[in-house]
C-alpha cells in the first residue's frame, strides 16, 4: 500500500498542470464535473477529456514501475 502511494504521488507530480488540477479537484476536493468546469472555466466535456487523459497518464506511470 505504501509503495503504491509513493508511485501515485510521483505520477501526480509529473502530470501536466491541467490534469493535476482536475485530479485534485475531483478526488481530493470531491467536486463533480460540473463544478470543476465552473472553477476552471471550461466545458464539462473538456473536464472529462482532461480527467481521462490524467488517469491514462497515471496508469502508464504505474505500468512502467511494475
Amino acid at each position: 500500500r505504501n509503495q503504491l502511494k509513493t508511485i501515485l504521488t510521483t505520477g501526480l507530480k509529473d502530470l501536466p498542470e491541467k490534469e493535476a488540477m482536475v485530479i485534485q479537484l475531483y478526488y481530493v476536493e470531491e467536486l463533480n464535473v460540473y463544478e470543476i468546469a465552473e472553477v476552471m472555466e471550461i466545458t464539462t466535456g473538456r473536464v472529462s477529456q482532461i480527467k481521462k487523459s490524467a488517469i491514462s497518464l497515471l496508469r502508464n506511470h504505474i505500468k512502467k514501475i511494475y
